[in-house]
């Protein structure tokens, strides 16, 4: 618990100063540069998040795995623009989990999970004049997450039940891949996949090895563009309206 404390702590650092070095001043007439509040999305998604652990058996038959040892996920994603290479993202993810060794265990659970990332743009980085809609990011992160597990074993004909639910945060970090396509300068359409590697060998409640579970999730969502939090104005980014009728610009004198 405490190494996760200090991971976490040394990312909130590292994005702090991040968004420091990235946040500029307004600037007065024409269009400032962007500040830290400018150049946001916000991307909701669903999709699934399959297991592998012990008591998994499909890790190599997608189909099934999908199908047999996966749950529905929901995701919110908020995302720092700071250029069109390079991003910072803060997500929440609820997904659910399931599977079975043998014929007499089985368990199903549910994760919470939040985390911080990093995102880099790789046709941008590639291509520096780029300016189709397609692109496609690679990313990686830590986080934390939270889980509950319900495991049913039949011992001598009787189904017994256990219940194990997770006291303290877990830590877990991924890295990942997801192409997007903006329909329109606003609205743009998303398909994501990461492995996520967690601290914690319980989430099929049952141990083995002492090796670590480890989850998948893919999503397919919906990203709206933020041009800026702050409210624009004639000048610009950042622009002064004081004094001014809203919308409209001085009037030159005649010569």
């Amino acid at each position: 618990m405490k190494r996760s404390i200090k991971i976490l702590v040394l990312i909130s650092i590292i994005a702090g100063t991040t968004f420091s070095e990235f946040a500029y001043s307004q600037a007065w007439g024409g269009k400032g540069k962007p500040g830290f509040w400018d150049d946001w999305s916000i991307n909701g998604n669903a999709g699934l998040t399959s297991f592998f652990g012990d008591l998994s058996i499909y890790d190599t038959e997608i189909v099934d795995k999908l199908t047999k040892e996966s749950g529905p996920a929901l995701g919110g994603i908020l995302t720092k623009h700071f250029s069109n290479k390079f991003a910072m993202s803060g997500q929440l993810l609820y997904g659910g989990l399931k599977g079975e060794n043998t014929a007499k265990t089985s368990f199903e659970a549910s994760i919470i999970e939040y985390n911080f990332h990093l995102r880099v743009n790789l046709v941008n980085l590639i291509f520096a004049d780029n300016y189709a809609p397609v692109g496609l990011d690679v990313y990686a992160g830590a986080g934390q997450f939270l889980f509950n597990v319900t495991k049913w074993s039949v011992q001598e004909e009787t189904t017994q039940t256990e219940v194990h639910n997770t006291g303290t945060p877990e830590f877990v970090y991924f890295f990942g891949a997801g192409a997007f396509y903006k329909i329109t300068d606003k609205i743009g359409a998303t398909a994501d996949l990461a492995l996520r590697q967690a601290q914690n060998d319980k989430l099929d409640d049952f141990s083995k090895n002492g090796n670590f579970d480890y989850y998948t999730h893919i999503s397919f969502g919906i990203t709206y563009y933020i041009d800026s939090f702050k409210k624009q104005s004639a000048f610009g980014r950042g622009g002064s309206t004081k004094g001014r009728m809203p919308g409209r610009l001085p009037m030159r004198r005649r010569r």
